[in-house]
């Protein structure tokens, strides 16, 4: 027979709790999922803050755009009234000066009116007016070469004329005078500068005279003294040639002497400019000693040869030893390369094997949007 569990009051009220908190869980879920809905974080008072801030600041924008805007009238206004008083004033200050150079300033006050006067030609009298015989309005007042005033003029030039005839007379008077003063003063001049001349003249003559006796006297001094100095010499040099034959003679160049060859600084140098070769003993030996450099000279080139053999054969045993060396280590860096490609290929295998344990085994449980949707399913 089947049992069945006959439900209490205590499931009852369980389920109704369960019941109760899923509506609740739905509810809130689609509260808070719901982004138009959604009111969870928002300050609603300071919303309204700023709502109140806006307003008041647009109002006051409002108010100082009106009062900007009366202002701008009011000044608008102030510069019309402005305006028309200056137009008011530069009439009346162009009235002024109006009336001043009228009174003041008027053309026929100029200095050069004359020269721009309208009227000129009816202020000016006729051509004839000075002369004596005038003339009618209507007739001819003046023809060309016409010369009004020519009585005026001849006499003007007459006494011009004779001005200067008078100025002429008492020019060449003075001019004579002064000429005859600088004949009289040239003739003076030419007489001083004769007899100037004729003194120094004289002078110059007896200065010639007694200069020629001097160099006379000097000359024949002078000849007489190159005379006596001529024959000195001559018989100096006499002398000295004589004593230069003696010296020569009898000197121990010409001699030979072998001591005068010795130097004061040892027995065995010599005097080189003094010195006239070796004696027969010396050159004996001279020739012995030769003969032992040469054989030393012999012997310092055998042992040279020697050492220079010994020197090649063991530069040659060193090159032999120095060529297997490098045969050796060219051998054993092969080996080395060898060994070395071995351990690469080893470790790159080791490292496919790694790789493809870590895809196969390590990596191979990949999400799937299923794993994704779990998340963010409830509000708490």
């Amino acid at each position: 027979m089947m049992k069945l569990q006959i439900a209490n009051d205590r499931d009852r009220k369980e389920a109704q709790n369960r019941e109760r908190r899923r509506q609740c869980e739905l509810e809130r879920r689609s509260r808070i999922f719901n982004a138009r809905n959604r009111k969870i974080g928002v300050d609603v008072r300071f919303l309204e803050r700023q709502v109140e801030e806006k307003r008041a600041e647009r109002d006051e924008q409002e108010r100082k755009n009106l009062a900007f805007a009366q202002q701008m009238i009011k000044d608008s206004n102030l510069a019309v009234v402005l305006e028309a008083r200056e137009r008011e004033e530069r009439r009346r200050i162009g009235l002024e000066i109006n009336e001043y150079r009228y009174r003041y300033q008027r053309p026929e006050d100029r200095r050069e009116y004359d020269l721009n006067d309208p009227e000129v030609l009816k202020k000016q009298l006729p051509p004839r007016a000075s002369d004596d015989n005038p003339v009618g309005l209507s007739s001819a007042q003046k023809f060309e070469g016409e010369d009004l005033n020519y009585e005026e003029r001849k006499k003007i030039m007459a006494e011009q004329k004779n001005a200067w005839l008078e100025q002429q007379v008492q020019e060449r008077k003075a001019a004579e005078e002064e000429r005859k003063k600088a004949e009289e003063a040239y003739m003076m001049a030419i007489k001083s500068r004769d007899a100037r001349a004729s003194e120094l003249d004289q002078l110059e003559r007896e200065c010639r005279y007694r200069l020629g006796q001097a160099n006379l006297r000097y000359n024949e001094a002078l000849a007489a003294e190159r005379k006596q100095i001529k024959q000195i010499l001559k018989e100096q040099e006499e002398a000295d040639n004589t004593a230069e034959m003696y010296n020569n003679l009898t000197s121990d160049m010409l001699t030979e002497n072998p001591d005068v060859a010795k130097s004061a600084l040892g027995k065995n140098r010599a005097i080189g400019f003094m010195y006239k070769g070796m004696n027969q003993e010396e050159l004996k030996k001279f020739y012995a000693a030769q003969k032992e450099q040469m054989a030393a000279n012999k012997a310092k080139r055998d042992a040279a040869d020697k050492m220079e053999a010994e020197w090649q054969a063991l530069s040659k045993s060193i090159q032999r030893e120095v060529a297997r060396q490098d045969i050796l280590d060219q051998r054993q860096r092969r080996e080395m390369a060898k060994q070395l490609m071995e351990e690469n290929q080893l470790l790159a295998m080791q490292q496919k094997e790694k790789e493809k344990y870590f895809k196969e085994v390590v990596y191979n449980n990949t999400p799937t949007d299923e794993y994704y949707s779990q998340f963010n399913t409830t509000t708490r």
